[in-house]
């Protein structure tokens, strides 16, 4: 019998070591530059994945560590981050690797009275996401899938070729 969630979290596994590829050819000095196209800055894709990573883990009962970062990167923000020199790449990486390692845990320990309870996540009034067991699902793959596509058009506007 499959636990709750074990297909999400082999997909977003898989989507952890693209993201390890990709990030490796992300400089630095780049990291505050918006990108062509979407326009979002490498800086704020990683802190919008981390603390998004953080809200799912409490939605299952975890807790947000970075407050500070639902301002500059939760939903609604705007991506003109200041430089700040707390927000390195390297930091940022370990907070989105350990925040989705941290989310998958509790989602494998998840009951199904908690999850089928309403998400509460405004932004997604109104969709067919409506319980916390589908949020978990969507964070845990398209919506990790869909910012990784972004942070992969920055480091390819930056000139690197296709990885995959």
């Amino acid at each position: 019998m499959l636990q709750m969630f074990e297909s999400e979290i082999a997909v977003n596994e898989n989507l952890l070591i693209q993201f390890g590829k990709i990030v490796t050819d992300i400089r630095e000095e780049t990291l505050f530059t918006p990108s062509a196209g979407h326009g979002h800055s490498p800086v704020w894709l990683l802190g919008h994945l981390a603390i998004v990573g953080e809200a799912g883990q409490r939605m299952l009962g975890g807790k947000i560590i970075h407050i500070e970062w639902l301002r500059l990167f939760g939903p609604g923000s705007v991506d003109n981050i200041p430089s700040d020199a707390a927000l390195t790449k390297s930091s940022l990486i370990a907070a989105v690797s350990e925040n989705y390692h941290q989310l998958r845990h509790l989602a494998l320990a998840a009951d199904e009275a908690n999850v089928s309870r309403a998400h509460g996540v405004s932004i997604l009034e109104g969709t067919p996401i409506v319980t916390v067991k589908h949020c978990i699902t969507h964070l845990l793959t398209s919506h990790f899938a869909f910012h990784l596509s972004q942070l992969s058009s920055c480091r390819r506007a930056a000139g690197f070729p296709a990885l995959f």
